[in-house]
């Protein structure tokens, strides 16, 4: 994280910087504690086996999900082009040039000042 690029010195924006990102991690292994407290609770006021039936199906549950997401998507990609577009990247041509241009252009076309 750069919070400060050429306001203060490195030595301390990288203090400042070291800082967050430790208040972050601790705040962040808080909540995993809390959460993991919580469902600990929980699993617990049942009985053995009740604990083995609620860890057989959400085992199930779990695999079903995975296999189901094997053989079927969530988004359609498409089989075949949509056109013949292609999407311009930073220093490729939006598009091939024609063979009857002298000149090739040689960068994108947004980029062009006439």
């Amino acid at each position: 994280m750069n919070l400060f690029k050429n306001k203060r010195s490195k030595e301390a924006s990288d203090k400042v910087n070291d800082r967050l990102a430790a208040v972050l991690a601790n705040r962040l292994i808080k909540v995993q504690f809390r959460v993991a407290h919580y469902l600990n609770a929980w699993f617990n006021t049942y009985s053995v086996k009740q604990k083995k039936w609620i860890l057989i199906l959400s085992g199930l549950l779990v695999a079903g999900f995975l296999i189901t997401g094997v053989f079927s998507s969530f988004y359609s990609i498409p089989l075949w082009s949509q056109g013949n577009y292609t999407s311009a990247h930073i220093g490729m041509a939006s598009e091939i040039p024609k063979p009857n241009l002298s000149k090739h252009q040689l960068i994108d076309s947004l980029t062009i000042k006439k």
